[in-house]
């Protein structure tokens, strides 16, 4: 499974300008990785009932992520098990929250990787509206474009165009076995660290 470490420093090295966020963390500790297509849902509160076009949404987003974006807001949720279980069906890998999420325990159960700013625990129906799919996000005062391509994990979640993910995939990989050479040799012989710049882990 790619590395969002890995991903964002061969986005570095491909010059590749990239929108990394820590905010959108995992939602218990074994949550799984995920990568993928990014399928983007806008939620703002209002008395609405948003299911009907969420649906329709995690329909569209089959095969890659969702990326559900309520503006960052943690005092209202848009995202848990009910939409978990209804993605899972239709072939979702995974969601990022740019809001709160709720039902952690159903959603560990599920096994289905998510990733959000924080939890809140009262219901959705009444309280949101759906006002677009697959527009612009901004996260961390970057915006991240629909379709992008996304890795999220334990340390963080990076955003790249999709266009660049066969160039920053391979090279993220061969990063990663060159790292682990290193590090192999760093558990031998802790002065291998000091070597030459070229072959010194990254940090």
């Amino acid at each position: 499974m790619l590395d969002s470490c890995d991903v964002s420093d061969a986005c570095d090295r491909l010059g590749i300008e990239a929108v990394r966020t820590g905010s959108l963390r995992p939602l218990w500790p074994r949550c799984a990785p995920v990568a993928g297509r990014l399928t983007s849902v806008r939620l703002e509160p209002a008395a609405g009932t948003p299911l009907p076009q969420l649906l329709d949404a995690l329909a569209r987003a089959a095969h890659g992520i969702v990326l559900v974006d309520l503006g960052g807001r943690v005092d209202v949720q848009c995202w848990g098990t009910v939409l978990a279980t209804a993605a899972h069906r239709f072939g979702v890998r995974g969601a990022l929250v740019n809001g709160a999420a709720r039902d952690v325990a159903g959603l560990e159960k599920l096994g289905f990787p998510t990733y959000a700013r924080g939890v809140y625990p009262g219901q959705m129906s009444g309280r949101l509206e759906l006002v677009g799919v697959d527009l612009p996000v901004e996260i961390d005062g970057s915006v991240v474009e629909p379709g992008s391509f996304a890795v999220a994990d334990a340390s963080g979640a990076v955003f790249l165009p999709r266009a660049r993910e066969a160039d920053v995939v391979a090279l993220a990989a061969e990063l990663r076995q060159r790292d682990d050479e290193v590090l192999h040799e760093i558990g031998a012989d802790p002065r291998a660290m000091l070597g030459s710049s070229e072959d010194a882990p990254r940090t």
